[in-house]
């Protein structure tokens, strides 16, 4: 799961720690690279340049949508096969999105239905591009409180 953000990443990180710790999670001690769950599942993050693994169109279209151009990329990461652990990813993405004016890239398993993007898009701001969605904090809020919610890895 990602978030793009018009911020520095100098300036994201410290939120992002801070969304990190209040999910819970505690750094991992022999890796200081890496935090755990009161459950012991491992989380990561990267913080990256936004052309790094996103398409130029779709950084634009979405520069167009937000009004400024994304300047960071942050990768949140479960780096074990565990679905009830992927909730977590989706709060923290939200919670720093809201913080940092963020985009959250949200793929489905199966492309959405026009209702599901109309109520996301009621909620907030949806950006729709193929079968995922960019969503601004208040439609993320909506998709992790909906009946369908998933994370997929």
């Amino acid at each position: 799961m990602s978030v793009l953000s018009p911020c520095t990443a100098g300036c994201v990180e410290p939120v992002l720690l801070e969304e990190i710790a209040a999910e819970g999670l505690v750094r991992y001690e022999p890796d200081p690279d890496y935090w755990l769950s009161a459950g012991g599942l491992p989380y990561g993050y990267d913080l990256q340049a936004p052309d790094r693994e996103v398409d130029a169109a779709e950084l634009e279209l979405l520069a167009r949508v937000a009004g400024a151009v994304m300047r960071c990329d942050v990768v949140l990461h479960i780096l074990v096969n565990d679905v009830a652990g992927r909730p977590a990813l989706a709060r923290v993405a939200e919670r720093v999105a809201r913080r940092t004016d963020g985009w959250v890239f949200v793929e489905f398993r199966t492309p959405p239905s026009a209702e599901l993007l109309a109520h996301l898009a009621g909620a907030g701001r949806c950006v729709r591009v193929g079968d995922a969605v960019y969503l601004d904090a208040p439609a993320m809020t909506a998709w992790i409180a909906h009946p369908e919610f998933h994370v997929v890895k």
